[in-house]
């Protein structure tokens, strides 16, 4: 099973350009680094030895370590990419699967044995020397990183290392580790395959000389593996559940669930199959999945449409071939991170000897063990129900994904959607060969009304082609339901529609007299799929691109935010995405918080401040588990900040993100802490580069009598809600500001205390974010209905309650250095806007 690493292997591209060669030598020197590492640290002991001596004995421990881990034999001298004098300490890494902290240099966990696969290539010696400076020089208009001191000194840590406290190099792994620089996902793929393959192949000469089965012990064949708490489905996770959904998940309850080898599944139906023998691939095609009773079509629609290309299929699961032992592998990109999951064939069936849940036609073993895969990763196959498809096809590729709303969100903003360039995204998208899902969903039509047209309502479905007629008069969409045929749509265009009679030529095009009928394939009018579906989930599979992940804290210290230096080197196209950590058998528990990330512009000014003075691209702020946006930046560096938004100050069973970027041209990233408050300032010029000025005078009128020099922002673009920025640029008056949120339904108010009215003293010469709000449950409707007043006055104070002179009601904290959005901020030595 294993395969030989070789350069051979990975010159994949006839013409190497150096962009791509430097992608490969950069991730094998990755890779190198953790070999030499290890070598290091077993041999402290002989530092004093002659360097000679050192060197062979470092060898034949390391030797001895590779046969303990990955068994990584001889892997330095099968490619010409060796690096004697690793530079880059690595952090701790969890293991996935029994969250234990492991040592740095430890390959497998020391509770269960997972081994470990990197998810981010650091850049060998952080960048060059040179380069270094350089790009510290071009950053002095910046921040300086907290974090600076570390480039300072490490050249004193190298020579030290063989020092025996441990504590004290676990110390540094924040500071030195910062520098990633991105590299073609295929080398990463090959790279990870060849190393868990190794891993994979020892277990497997270990059954094979035992002569038994692999059993996996971190994720047993018992009710704990099936149900969050190990007895049945929580009452939480039903009401995700439509009525038919819980009614089949009941019949396949914990008391009716054995778990089975292949070779012990058997219904009844199968008699005359029986000597067709397993397989874990046999051609596999869309229309062989076919979901069960668990109710994860989000996750079964994705392998459905990854189906249509089986080459992105096989990629998934590793394991290409079945085997007596019952051991495979399977890649999966679960919250941002690329993860290698080991697996058994144990798979939870019915009393009747039926697989309980999804499978593929053909007696193939794909479905089960990537859908198994993932309830491991997640905790429970209970923990894998409901979802959203492009969180699914995130998980099997990795890819940017990127959601089209078709019109009907709760969200006011998405109501007027342009179809015409809906349309047009749609077929360039086919064009391009992403992936594509769909989601039917719409609160406003009956339940009767979709049960007529054979479709069904919160429901995903694979989108799998978009054609229109020569004369542009016709718009359809192919879609198929990974239930099957059992419900179809029975509309226009449907398989017994006249309309394919009366369009001879679209009919010999596109439909297909020999299909199944009971295959769930259907073709439907677009103006009826943006009728009764929501969304779309466009899955950007593109090989020849590059990425870099990384994975920290949104607050890595008090008063401070994770954040990131951006370099490009060319003009270049990037996909980012902003994934949150989630905690095992968490992942279906709706989120109160919010997610944002943006690329930035910003030089430091005096007194600590810092001016942002453009965003080049900006996400949606989404109460997802992950948020994405894309665009083109011209060469520079930029700054790249995450933005955790939780509103209610609701307890987070974790802080930690996963940021990943996949870009047309290889990239660096390095990480840094900035202060807190910088988040205040890009708020507020988000409000003022995007929202809608309700309230300001004319700048020919700035500096006269005739203006009062106040100017009102409301953001609702980017949002999710409702922000309110109040601008003051009066020399001498204070405004006197109320602000009364009249209706609201389903929305929270940023400022405690605030019972829907606030007051508020903005000085001359500043600017206030009044207030933000936004939607508290992101599964119903939110109203917001607002009004507000103001006035000029020399006074400083407001009465409010029992005669108390106030300058904010609810107070803030008006020291410029804290972190609270709605303390007011100077705008006297800002340029105008």
């Amino acid at each position: 099973m294993g395969v030989g690493y070789s350069q051979r292997n990975f010159s994949i591209y006839p013409n190497i350009s150096q962009e791509v060669e430097a992608s490969l030598n950069q991730i094998l020197h990755a890779f190198d680094h953790d070999i030499s590492f290890q070598s290091e640290h077993n041999t402290d002991h002989l530092s004093t030895e002659k360097e000679s001596s050192n060197t062979q004995t470092k060898r034949s421990n390391l030797q001895h370590h590779r046969s303990r881990s990955l068994d990584h034999s001889n892997l330095a001298e099968q490619h010409r990419f060796v690096r004697k004098k690793p530079s880059v300490i690595k952090r701790q890494w969890q293991c996935q699967f029994c969250l234990t902290r492991n040592e740095t240099d430890a390959q497998l966990c020391t509770e269960c044995g997972s081994n470990k696969i990197n998810v981010y290539i650091p850049v060998m010696d952080h960048l060059d020397r040179n380069t270094n400076k350089n790009h510290h020089h071009q950053h002095k208009s910046l921040f300086t990183p907290s974090s600076s001191s570390a480039s300072s000194s490490s050249t004193t840590r190298r020579q030290s290392r063989n020092v025996s406290n441990k504590n004290e190099n676990f110390a540094l792994l924040e500071e030195e580790n910062i520098h990633r620089r991105s590299v073609l996902v295929a080398h990463k793929r090959e790279v990870d395959e060849h190393i868990v393959l190794r891993h994979v192949d020892k277990i497997l000469r270990t059954c094979v000389r035992s002569h038994s089965k692999f059993k996996d012990e971190n994720f047993p064949a018992s009710p704990h593996s099936l149900y969050i708490n190990g007895s049945t489905l929580s009452k939480s996770t039903l009401t995700l559940l439509p009525g038919q959904q819980q009614t089949n998940l009941n019949t396949t309850s914990i008391n009716n669930i054995q778990w089975l080898r292949p070779d012990q599944i058997i219904p009844e139906e199968w008699e005359e199959n029986v000597r067709t023998q397993w397989a874990v691939y046999r051609d596999p095609k869309p229309n062989d999945v076919l979901q069960g009773t668990l109710g994860d079509c989000w996750f079964i629609t994705a392998l459905s449409v990854l189906a249509e290309e089986p080459e992105y299929l096989t990629r998934v699961l590793i394991t290409k071939q079945y085997n007596y032992e019952g051991i495979y592998c399977v890649r999966l990109c679960k919250d941002g991170e690329w993860t290698q999951v080991l697996v058994d064939d144990r798979l939870p069936c019915t009393s009747d000897r039926r697989l309980a849940y999804s499978q593929a036609q053909r007696k193939q073993l794909w479905v089960p063990l990537i859908e198994k895969a993932l309830a491991k990763l997640n905790g429970s196959y209970e923990a894998i129900i409901a979802g959203r498809c492009c969180e699914g096809l995130a998980t099997v590729t990795g890819s940017p994904c990127e959601t089209l709303i078709l019109g009907r969100s709760n969200n006011p903003d998405d109501k007027n959607v342009d179809y015409d360039r809906l349309w047009a995204k749609l077929l360039h998208s086919r064009l391009q060969k992403f992936l594509m899902c769909a989601m039917c969903s719409n609160n406003l039509i009956s339940r009767e009304e979709f049960d007529k047209y054979g479709l069904l309502n919160i429901h995903a479905y694979s989108l799998q082609d978009v054609k229109q007629s020569k004369d542009g008069r016709h718009k359809l969409v192919k879609l198929r339901n990974p239930w099957g045929g059992t419900y179809r749509w029975t509309g226009d265009w449907s398989d017994n529609s006249r309309l394919w009679h009366d369009n001879p030529d679209l009919r010999r095009e596109l439909l297909d007299e020999k299909r199944n009928k009971r295959d769930g394939v259907f073709w439907m009018p677009f103006v009826s799929f943006v009728r009764y579906f929501e969304c779309v989930d466009i899955c950007k599979l593109r090989h020849n691109w590059y990425e870099v992940r990384d994975t920290a804290n949104f607050y890595p210290a008090p008063k401070m935010m994770q954040a990131y230096y951006l370099t490009l080197s060319h003009s270049t196209e990037l996909d980012i995405a902003l994934h949150r950590k989630i905690s095992k058998n968490l992942r279906i528990h709706r989120s109160d918080v919010s997610l944002c990330i943006a690329i930035i512009n910003m030089e430091e000014q005096p007194h600590g401040n810092y001016r942002i003075y453009s965003i080049p691209i900006i996400s949606q702020r989404g109460q997802h588990k992950f948020i994405s946006t894309d665009g083109y930046l011209s060469p520079g560096t930029y700054v790249i900040l995450p933005l955790l938004s939780n509103p209610i100050n609701k307890y987070l069973d974790n802080t930690e993100f996963t940021i990943a970027i996949h870009s047309s041209h290889a990239i660096d990233l390095e990480r840094i802490r900035i202060p807190l408050r910088i988040e205040r300032e890009f708020l507020i010029k988000l409000c003022i580069f995007y929202g809608d000025q309700v309230r300001t005078a004319n700048s020919s009128d700035r500096d006269t009598n005739h203006s009062d020099g106040v100017t009102i922002y409301e953001l609702k673009k980017y949002w999710n809600g409702l922000m309110v920025l109040v601008e003051n640029r009066h020399p001498t008056k204070y405004v006197h500001f109320h602000f009364n949120c009249t209706v609201s339904q389903n929305a929270f108010i940023s400022r405690k205390d605030s019972q829907n009215e606030l007051f508020d003293i903005i000085p001359p010469n500043y600017r206030q974010i009044i207030v933000s709000i936004t939607r508290q449950s992101p599964s119903h409707s939110f109203t917001i209905g607002h009004d507000f007043q103001y006035n000029l006055s020399s006074h400083d104070y407001i009465k409010h309650g029992e005669g108390f002179k106030l300058k904010h009601w609810p107070k803030i904290d008006e020291d410029q250095l804290n972190d609270d959005l709605h303390t007011p901020q100077s705008i006297s030595s800002a340029k105008q806007y």
